[in-house]
């Protein structure tokens, strides 16, 4: 589990000698007379280091000359989770680990202990969590529906988005989409049936928006707001609406049934129409044709009607909240922490 993983970090009025010197960079062709770009994958090893089985993990860096002004941006980009453990990149980054790696690139850029904090924005990044459920969530994806405006995508039968303009919100199956396309061994299978890998993300592809930029933007923000990660997995996977879809549904017995009052006979009618229909189906139909007047309370009151008719086994939403917290408690206080040279 981990709560940074993918990042893009850029600096501008960057001094290439260091770089341009130490490193062997590929230019890169642009329809642009007024920049040059030049590319270059960083390890975080030497090659030496590596045995022939061994597969390094780069970040891609993008030196781009403003022949204009004469000056230099460069960019960074990937999973720093990935770059600094290499071989072991399914381990957690926790902060002490997170501020060695940030050190680390900041001396193969050839800054001084520290600068790179200063000196670098962050415009793109990836928080997330890995949480092991139990098997009983295994159709948890469906229970997601809806998550303010956002556009719910559900094409990839193992993830769903809530998509917005400059961010999305991710669920996926995380142990799934590690096997890829391959066939189901005995082994996955039987873990498939005894567990659920819930992979929830928060992808923000432009940091510099207002209700990211105070606390993410700079890459010393990042650091110093770390404690705020945790907060912010749980306050959007929590503001997602969670219908059980999992429990058992209330049945009428058709041979003995009861009386009940007109408002109860228009709620049944309304279940049964979702039941129908399907409740996705159902939340796009009145997203087109309610009115915007007082919409949030009356998606509310359709969806109490729904789950009012459902005999809900367990709170899944209040398991998997709580087990993030639980998660993301363990990482961040982690306090056993060796630095590790380069």
């Amino acid at each position: 589990m981990d709560m940074i993983d993918k990042i893009k970090l850029m600096a501008e009025n960057f001094n290439p000698d260091f770089i341009k010197e130490n490193f062997r960079w590929r230019e890169i062709e642009i329809d642009d007379e007024e920049f040059t770009e030049l590319d270059f994958e960083l390890n975080r090893y030497l090659q030496t280091n590596i045995t022939k089985k061994s597969k390094m993990f780069s970040l891609r860096m993008l030196l781009t000359e403003n022949l204009r002004t004469g000056t230099y941006s460069l960019s960074i980009n990937g999973s720093i989770r990935k770059w600094y453990f290499d071989k072991n990149s399914r381990k957690d980054l926790n902060y002490y680990e997170f501020i060695d790696c940030i050190e680390i690139l900041g001396c193969k850029l050839g800054l001084k202990k520290g600068e790179i904090w200063r000196m670098f924005k962050v415009t793109q990044l990836e928080i997330g969590i890995t949480l092991l459920l139990k098997s009983f969530t295994n159709d948890i994806l469906d229970c997601f529906v809806k998550y303010r405006n956002a556009k719910r995508d559900d094409k990839n039968v193992t993830s769903v988005y809530f998509r917005f303009t400059n961010y999305d919100l991710l669920i996926y199956d995380k142990y799934l989409e590690i096997l890829g396309k391959k066939e189901l061994t005995k082994t996955d299978k039987r873990i498939i049936s005894k567990y659920l890998m819930l992979r929830f993300e928060i992808d923000i592809n432009k940091v510099s928006i207002p209700i990211f930029k105070m606390k993410y933007h700079k890459l010393s923000s990042l650091k110093s707001n770390w404690n705020e990660l945790p907060n912010e997995l749980y306050k959007y996977l929590n503001a997602i609406k969670f219908v059980d879809t999992i429990s058992k549904k209330e049945v009428i017995n058709e041979n003995n049934k009861p009386k009940i009052s007109k408002n109860d006979f228009i709620n049944w009618s309304f279940y049964s129409y979702m039941k129908i229909t399907g409740i996705h189906k159902t939340i796009m139909d009145f997203n087109e044709m309610v009115l915007p007047n007082n919409k949030s309370k009356h998606f509310n009151d359709i969806m109490n009607i729904y789950k009012s008719h459902i005999i809900s086994e367990r709170d899944y939403k209040a398991i998997i909240l709580y087990e993030l917290k639980k998660k993301t408690d363990r990482l961040y206080n982690k306090g056993n922490f060796r630095y590790i040279n380069t």
